[in-house]
């Protein structure tokens, strides 16, 4: 992976473990679509476009944030035989997995590529106030019904807003159930909350590859740009395609 420029930098193998690591780790602690999407690749920086099932070209978004290290943290990490501080890695790799989830749920205008939230041709539902009575339950059997009349299949998930998830983090009288459990039931899968999602909107999402998948070319890793007033740039990289191949397959609940 020469593109990475990694052996223009002095830094041992044992220190780009250590940011490949925390790279790994820290996205995977912020990132919200991998945890439902099944994930094609990766297929290698190389892949710039996919075609499509209906013969469309599709490009794929590269992702990335930078961030830099001083000549005086590498030289006080080579002096004191310690560890180089890696904040600064864990900072752009939460920044770019939020760039991740914004591509998947909301698209890549510039790039051409649909998100689960704007696609074109996915059914929406008006939302009614899901904190009050049976309205999200209810909004929700909407939702699922929707599905089965278009023979769409798959297992299900709910992706929230922040403030939707608290309306739904309340007991429901008479039931002694929180609503979150109640609905969880009512789809048999899971829900997410991602601060990704405008306020006020939810998406049921039946999964699968034959309802959609994430393309990734080159999966996220770091790389050396090189040195600029004694300091040491860095890029966390990535390469990725929401591929949405049932539009049935998603329900969206907005004000």
């Amino acid at each position: 992976m020469s593109f990475l420029m990694r052996d223009d930098i002095d830094f041992s193998d044992s220190q780009w473990e250590a940011i490949d690591k925390l790279v790994v780790n820290t996205a995977g602690t912020v990132l919200t679509g991998r945890k439902f999407l099944d994930v094609y690749g990766p297929l290698g920086a190389g892949i710039q476009s996919l075609v499509a099932d209906d013969g469309t070209v599709q490009k794929l978004t590269e992702i990335h944030t930078d961030f830099t290290i001083t000549w005086q943290e590498l030289e006080n990490a080579k002096r004191l035989g310690i560890p180089l501080s890696l904040a600064q890695v864990a900072k752009a790799a939460a920044e770019s997995a939020i760039q991740e989830d914004t591509t998947i749920l909301l698209g890549d205008e510039a790039g051409g590529s649909e998100g689960i939230l704007t696609a074109e041709g996915i059914t929406r539902i008006k939302m009614r106030d899901w904190g009050e009575g049976e309205n999200a339950f209810e909004d929700i059997a909407r939702g699922l019904q929707s599905m089965l009349e278009a023979n769409t299949y798959g297992a299900k998930v709910l992706v929230v807003s922040p403030d939707v998830y608290t309306e739904l983090s309340r007991i429901q009288p008479g039931t002694g159930m929180l609503e979150s459990a109640r609905i969880r039931e009512l789809i048999g899968g899971k829900i997410y909350q991602s601060p990704v999602m405008p306020q006020k909107t939810a998406a049921l999402i039946a999964t699968g590859v034959q309802n959609m998948d994430l393309a990734i070319g080159q999966d996220m890793i770091t790389g050396y740009l090189g040195a600029a007033d004694l300091n040491h740039d860095f890029r966390v990289l990535e390469t990725i395609l929401l591929r949405i191949k049932n539009k049935s397959a998603i329900v969206v609940f907005e004000k």
